[in-house]
């Protein structure tokens, strides 16, 4: 009879042993997925860190480089307002005087050239040729008559500011007490000295004839 009530008693052990294999099996396996969630939490955090460091560090370059082009702007634009070089002419009558060109008055051969240094203005005393008597300076110059200077230089160069065309110029010699003197644009100034200066060897008063033939007018120059 003992022996019958002993066996249950020893049997009974077993289901115990069972749960507690269960319970410790299940005990490692959710310890093993909380390591293994902790894990790759961290890995997550780190790759989002690692992401954001780089973002951070790309900006700036990105930055540079978008304001490359405006550092370079200012060389460009100082190019575009450079000066360009444009050709232009002198005109015939300016402020300025012109530059005189190789001027070719006829001489005798033979003949002594000499120049002078002097300045003329007209004295008021004008003919017209075509009917023999007095005229003005307006007549020959026109209504806005601003006066002027005749200036003769001893290299052998003039200056005419007479009249309202500005600055002509030109070249002239001495030969022979005669004064010839052509312009720029090769237009003879028909000279006739009246007196000589002596002491200066220039004249001391002298007409132009402004005009062609017996049509124009004779204006008197005296020095200034």
């Amino acid at each position: 009879m003992a022996g019958k009530h002993a066996a249950p008693s020893s049997g009974s052990k077993k289901p115990l042993i069972i749960i507690i294999s269960i319970v410790l099996v299940l005990v490692i396996a959710g310890t093993g997925a909380f390591f293994i969630l902790t894990r790759n939490r961290n890995q997550s955090q780190q790759t989002t860190a690692t992401t954001a460091a780089t973002a951070a560090t790309t900006v700036p370059a990105s930055s540079s480089a978008a304001t490359a082009p405006s550092e370079q702007a200012p060389a460009t634009t100082a190019a575009a307002d450079a000066p360009q070089e444009t050709t232009t002419e002198t005109p015939s009558h300016s402020d300025e005087p012109e530059t005189t060109m190789d001027i070719n008055i006829p001489t005798e051969e033979g003949s002594s050239v000499t120049y002078f240094n002097a300045s003329y203005i007209p004295s008021g005393e004008v003919i017209d040729l075509e009917t023999g008597e007095s005229a003005s300076l307006r007549d020959v110059f026109g209504a806005t008559y601003p006066g002027g200077v005749l200036t003769f230089n001893d290299d052998g160069t003039f200056t005419d500011t007479i009249g309202s065309t500005g600055v002509d110029s030109g070249e002239y010699l001495v030969e022979n007490g005669e004064v010839k003197a052509t312009y720029i644009y090769d237009r003879n100034m028909n000279i006739t000295v009246l007196e000589w200066n002596e002491e200066t060897k220039a004249p001391r008063s002298f007409y132009i004839v402004y005009g062609n033939g017996e049509v124009g007018y004779q204006v008197y120059f005296s020095e200034n």
